[in-house]
């Protein structure tokens, strides 16, 4: 989902606010991925540059209007010094990636105030910009120590002023009539050859008359969609829903059917568990909607289904704990049993894995 972003340098060094549009987000929570193009570590976190994805949270995110303002400190701006472009990721709780852009770099002064190397975690918190300190009032300027003597007065006797000397014209007065004359004629001359002999060509370069801009209803968020869905409870429900969530998914709304997808899966219904659980899945190929792979939630939205007895879902589980994958540890047991279960049902797909698994 790709969204517009610009960087304003702030005045105090090694501070700028990240504002970026057409975000369908909230801003409690929202998470940064930073990454630049140029060596083996490209992902920026709280102490520095990795090989690995990190995720930044500032402490100070605000929405005015329509743009969305993320305010960074030099642990970001000043280790992007020098970097042209950045590729920024926006992560919202509980949906995933929310947008995507490609954002230019602009020279600033930086700080030096990074922080040193040390330990981190997937997700860092960012410091909230310091305060400016109040300046110190000036002190207040001491009086001369002696006074100066007065000046002299000027002794010198004053002339009376020369007298004003009209400059007189190089040109006769019965020349200046003259020209006078023929500047008026002229403009007469023109006035009617122009205006009264081809009005035609007046009107045809006349500016155009300004147009009043026409503004459409605002677009509505992504959350007051779905909203406005539930609202005329859709029944059979959470068939409905699921059906629903189908259509937004294939008209390519994938943050809109994630969450129509997420309340019918949580009133149990066992095709929206498995659709949902797809998001997570970092088998899924491709990701939908850049969602993160979260192999622990992908699991559990299986399970729910296959416990139900779905052999699709039963099977994508054995497939995801005989890889592993996405903070989820590879399990050839759990594997071997969730395939044979499917493979009981005469589900080919997993009569194929489960020959493949380790003897």
């Amino acid at each position: 989902m790709p969204v517009r972003a610009s960087v304003v340098p702030l005045p105090e060094p090694g501070h700028a606010v990240l504002r970026l549009s057409e975000l369908d987000a909230v801003p409690e929570g929202l998470a940064l991925s930073i990454q630049r193009q140029q060596g083996p570590d490209t992902h920026l976190a709280d102490d520095g540059w990795r090989r690995t994805e990190a995720w930044l949270m500032p402490d100070e995110v605000t929405r005015k209007g329509d743009v969305m303002e993320f305010h960074l400190g030099p642990e970001i701006c000043d280790r992007l010094a020098g970097i042209a472009t950045i590729r920024l990721r926006v992560k919202e709780p509980d949906i995933g990636v929310v947008g995507t852009t490609v954002v230019a770099w602009p020279t600033m002064l930086t700080s030096g105030a990074a922080g040193a190397s040390g330990t981190y975690d997937d997700t860092v918190r960012l410091r909230r910009m310091q305060p400016a300190q109040p300046a110190e009032p000036a002190p207040e300027a001491l009086p001369p120590p002696f006074e100066l003597p007065p000046s002299a007065p000027d002794l010198r006797a004053a002339r009376d002023p020369a007298p004003a000397v009209t400059p007189r014209s190089g040109l006769p007065n019965w020349a200046v009539v003259l020209i006078l004359l023929l500047i008026v004629g002229g403009a007469g001359y023109g006035y009617y050859y122009y205006f009264k002999l081809h009005p035609q060509d007046v009107v045809a370069t006349a500016p155009p008359p300004p147009t009043t801009p026409t503004t459409g209803p605002p677009k509505k968020s992504v959350r007051d969609t779905v909203a406005d869905y539930l609202a005329t409870k859709p029944a059979p429900a959470p068939e409905a829903m699921l059906a629903k969530g189908r259509e937004w998914l294939k008209a390519g709304d994938t943050a809109s059917a994630f969450l129509v997808f997420r309340r019918a899966a949580e009133q149990g219904n066992t095709a929206a568990q498995l659709e949902l659980a797809t998001f997570y899945d970092p088998l899924t190929q491709p990701a939908r909607g850049g969602f993160t792979p979260e192999g622990a939630r992908a699991a559990d939205w299986y399970e729910r289904a296959a416990l139900a007895g779905v052999a699709e879902a039963q099977r994508k589980l054995g497939l995801l704990f005989a890889r592993g994958g996405a903070g989820l540890a590879a399990d050839t047991a759990k594997a071997r049993t969730w395939l044979q279960q499917a493979a009981a049902q005469n589900d080919a797909d997993a009569k194929k894995a489960l020959d493949a698994l380790p003897k």
